[in-house]
């Protein structure tokens, strides 16, 4: 039987980038990616990274004119729902990449580092010792079944999380599977303009309220459409027809091509780790808020978990639920807290109409630059910031802009906000505390609800959900 000191489960962005750098300390590690090298990552073409995060996680930018760069534009602002009012983060420099391309890309710089990695190789089973601790795992390729020993099993399958729905009830890492709520069913459209006075790149922008967005696909009259929503396609695609179309002015163009996709959009998982076992990337849930990316928001957890299991490993330690507890904690207070105090505002933000969330961005209330402007990072929103917009809200229903059946809504995502921030803060040093506080998690959610229960009921009914 072979043995490593770490087995990747999943060889796209997360799998990749944490098997590079595992295998960069002077650690063994095996990758088994289920795709055969031809069909890896091929459900999109184009996908973004943000410059400053790819310097920042040492993902390398390849060279202009290569199989694997795309190009490089301005971040895109946030819209208001008739086009009218932007709201602007800090300036960044954003990276279209070929997803396919730059996944082999990866691959290769894994290698380098001393991964192993075997294609067309899909994980069938988690090993369990007689303690009931992860310690490998069987994976099957067209040659048979192998059983791979393991000191750690990292699942990076993403939105299936094949390996984390295998544990028990009694881990710390949830094992819950992913529904038709808990994910973004994202559409994206290739077009092209039919006027050639129009630039592609002036047009790029997001549009939270109808979860849409444009950016460029390469072509010099040419850009992505993309929308994402609940339950399935079709209730996006309906969403981009009846409410984005209807309600944003846009030039005339020609769809070229159409691909489709998921995106995880729960909630992260409340602990990463458990003996022998780590849940990294889509797998845990991470992706940003305000716009469903994962790719570089999952690298802030892997960085954490690199320089954690690496001194463990050099120090001969056990990869236990107690010794690597503190990659949850770093993470709650590096990202996790931000993240997701977030969803609940979000939650209030889109029960808005179309009308009211124009006024509310007019008046930089909710929609301001320092909520929508940095994607939910580094968030700090103060007392005194949550006063300014019951003021402001207050103002509006006074004056006849916003109905007063809706300050309900965002006062409930407001408070909703401050209460995630408030239990997170108390997140558990170590394993022994996590029960206890996971049953509080769990009611404050279940309270909280989620972004699918704000889904047009009108447009669900038609649709049959």
């Amino acid at each position: 039987m072979e043995k490593y000191d770490v087995l990747v489960i999943g060889g796209s962005t997360t799998g990749s980038w944490f098997a590079r750098k595992m295998a960069e300390k002077g650690h063994k590690v095996l990758m088994i990616e289920k795709e055969e090298k031809k069909n890896i990552s091929r459900a999109y073409d184009i996908f973004h990274m943000s410059k400053k995060e790819m310097d920042q996680f040492g993902l390398e930018i390849p060279e202009p004119g290569s199989k694997e760069f795309g190009f490089t534009f301005e971040g895109s602002p946030v819209m208001s729902p008739f086009g009218n009012y932007a709201k602007s983060g800090k300036p960044a420099t954003v990276v279209g990449l070929h997803k396919h391309e730059y996944i082999l890309f990866m691959h290769e710089k894994a290698k380098k580092a001393g991964a192993k990695i075997v294609c067309g190789a899909e994980f069938t089973e988690l090993v369990f010792g007689e303690n009931g601790k992860v310690k490998g795992a069987k994976y099957k390729t067209s040659k048979g079944e192998k059983e791979v020993e393991a000191k750690l099993v990292a699942d990076c399958t993403g939105i299936p999380a094949l390996a984390r729905r295998q544990l028990p009830d009694t881990s710390t890492v949830e094992n819950f599977r992913l529904t038709n709520r808990d994910v973004f069913f994202v559409v994206l459209y290739y077009v092209k303009y039919l006027d050639e006075k129009v630039r592609a790149r002036d047009l790029d922008a997001s549009f939270l309220n109808y979860k849409v967005w444009s950016a460029p696909s390469g072509e010099e009259h040419g850009a992505i459409l993309g929308v994402g929503g609940n339950y399935g396609y079709d209730y996006a695609e309906e969403i981009f027809k009846t409410q984005f179309r209807k309600n944003v002015k846009w030039p005339d163009y020609k769809v070229e091509k159409v691909e489709k996709g998921l995106t995880p959009y729960h909630r992260g998982i409340y602990s990463f780790v458990d003996d022998g076992f780590i849940a990294l990337g889509d797998t845990a849930c991470l992706t940003k808020p305000t716009c469903g990316e994962g790719c570089t928001s999952s690298l802030v957890q892997c960085e954490i978990a690199v320089d954690v299991i690496d001194g463990l490993l050099k120090e001969d330690k056990a990869l236990s639920r107690e010794n690597m507890w503190s990659i949850n904690c770093e993470y709650i207070k590096k990202q996790g807290i931000a993240f997701d105090s977030m969803r609940p505002l979000l939650m209030g933000i889109v029960s808005l109409s179309p009308k009211e969330a124009e006024y509310l961005f007019k008046k930089d209330i909710i929609f301001s630059r320092k909520i929508l402007g940095n994607q939910g990072e580094d968030l700090d929103i103060t007392p005194k910031d949550v006063a300014d917009i019951l003021t402001g809200i207050a103002t509006g229903v006074a004056t006849g802009k916003i109905k007063p059946t809706t300050v309900g809504a965002i006062a409930k995502g407001l408070l909703g906000m401050v209460e995630v921030t408030n239990l997170y803060n108390q997140y558990p040093d170590s394993p022994a505390g996590y029960f206890e506080w996971k049953d509080k998690a769990d009611a404050m959610w279940d309270k909280i609800g989620s972004m699918a229960d704000k889904c047009d009921k009108e447009i669900l009914r038609r649709l049959g959900y």
